[in-house]
């Protein structure tokens, strides 16, 4: 995800996920099971992937400062008024700051005043 200062004076916010159909043609095998999986599923100890490693792992996975094919949903909003502006859903390359496990995103979160 991304917030940042317009020049307008709005903010622009977006949140990105892996493309994953960049690298999975539709109607392959790949895709019907991905389809019957419907989800990765995250246990305590362990996760049950809805695709192969090395797609989960290696080439899709957003990491830090690694740039990255993803689908993103941009949205500005008024400054003043926090009303939605515009919405944009498009594909796009990142190259994120740091890849972030869910501990260290609370703290962060947590102590954001320190």
């Amino acid at each position: 995800m991304h917030c940042r200062i317009l020049e307008n004076g709005n903010y622009e916010v977006g949140v990105h996920i892996a493309d994953v159909s960049h690298f999975v043609r539709a109607g392959s095998e790949i895709d019907r099971e991905a389809a019957r999986r419907c989800t990765t599923v995250y246990l305590v100890e362990k996760r049950t992937d809805m695709l192969p490693g090395l797609l989960t792992e290696n080439l899709c996975s957003i990491r830090g400062a690694v740039e990255r094919l993803v689908f993103s949903v941009i949205w500005e909003i008024d400054s003043k008024t926090l009303k939605l502006v515009k919405t944009e859903f498009k594909k796009c390359i990142i190259k994120s700051r740091a890849a972030l496990d869910y501990y260290t995103a609370q703290n962060m979160i947590d102590n954001s005043n320190d």
